[in-house]
């Protein structure tokens, strides 16, 4: 992407631009020019992308991330094709009240790297670490070739979003491989799988109901109607569904222009049948299980699914996904 589709005005959004090799005493600078400002971090967050249209989207999720998780923020545009290469860097703090008064901030740090290649990402990324604490990055971009051995040996926490990928046979294979290197001890959140906790959830309340239960192995078809460009959320449901089951499933997926990422998901055989639906903004999920002539109704509240409620939402749930990660390599083979 050219540098000229940069927006500078959109770049002072990002706080006061600072050479990259005083960022330090910058940080210093701003912490000891207001002494009702109590700096605070657990984390280290990073979010990586390579498309500047993400930028201004990218540094509001920062800030309410921020408010409910004291971190050190990175936020990395990486233009890897634009030239001549240059870096440039922000710093602010992002602060909350606290006890009516006092201040409690994070530091989020920003960079451009027009031109930045592997080397680059990895020395930023590594030399602006809080030390000793977690790593947790959401890589937005494809697993391109920056999402290196020496990067994600350093990960504790990837976030990635499935549903955005271009080419998601071509990502897992390099997610999988990832995982599987001597020097990755990384877990692996998936957005795309987030969304989907609602109608998991509801679905798993469906079939609790006795006559329903004993009839699961007469379950054959399955259809589930999500928004364009949430097929890979669909897809992730469906796999869940069919390890659950143990069972392959005549799957369909319907698309809709608008509404939900998961609007409404059917799973019927012979005598039995069970739906999940979520209308178009509604905050509650419609349950309705039948076997026969016996009914079970129920409503149920809907997460919230926009990225900042899904990122702190994987924040408050660190620590490993082994549900996730054990269904990769089903994922990886519906995807042919």
């Amino acid at each position: 992407m050219p540098p000229s589709t940069l927006n500078e005005s959109g770049l002072g959004r990002l706080g006061i631009e600072t050479p990259i090799a005083h960022i330090d005493r910058a940080l210093k600078q701003l912490w000891e020019s207001d002494e009702a400002k109590t700096r605070a971090s657990l984390i280290n967050l990073a979010i990586y992308t390579e498309d500047s249209a993400f930028l201004a989207a990218d540094n509001d999720v920062l800030d309410h991330v921020a408010a409910e998780h004291a971190c050190r923020a990175l936020l990395i545009l990486a233009l890897p094709d634009a030239r001549p290469p240059r870096a440039r860097a922000w710093i602010q703090a992002l602060c909350r009240p606290y006890q009516g008064r006092q201040a409690v901030c994070s530091e989020q740090i920003s960079f451009v790297l027009e031109g930045g290649d592997a080397a680059q990402v990895q020395n930023i990324v590594f030399a602006q670490l809080d030390s000793d604490l977690p790593l947790v990055v959401w890589w937005q971009a494809d697993l391109t070739k920056n999402f290196g051995e020496r990067f994600y040996s350093r990960i504790d926490t990837l976030i990635i979003d499935s549903a955005r990928w271009n080419d998601p046979t071509r990502q897992f294979d390099a997610l999988l491989e990832a995982k599987n290197a001597e020097t990755a001890d990384f877990d692996v959140r998936d957005l795309a799988w987030t969304r989907s906790h609602f109608m998991r959830t509801a679905l798993a309340n469906c079939f609790q109901d006795a006559s329903v239960l004993q009839n699961l192995s007469r379950l054959q078809k399955l259809a589930i109607t999500h928004l364009k460009g949430q097929r890979m959320t669909a897809l992730l449901l469906a796999a869940w569904i069919n390890k659950r089951l143990g069972a392959t499933l005549q799957l369909e997926f319907i698309e809709k222009d608008t509404g939900p990422a998961l609007q409404c998901l059917v799973l019927e055989g012979e005598g039995v049948r069970g739906e999940v639906r979520r209308d178009s903004d509604s905050s509650f999920v419609h349950v309705c299980a039948s076997c026969g002539r016996h009914e079970h109704k129920d409503l149920l509240p809907a997460d919230a699914d926009n990225d900042a409620e899904l990122v702190n939402e994987q924040l408050s749930r660190r620590g490993g996904n082994t549900l996730y990660s054990g269904m990769l390599p089903l994922i990886r083979a519906m995807l042919g």
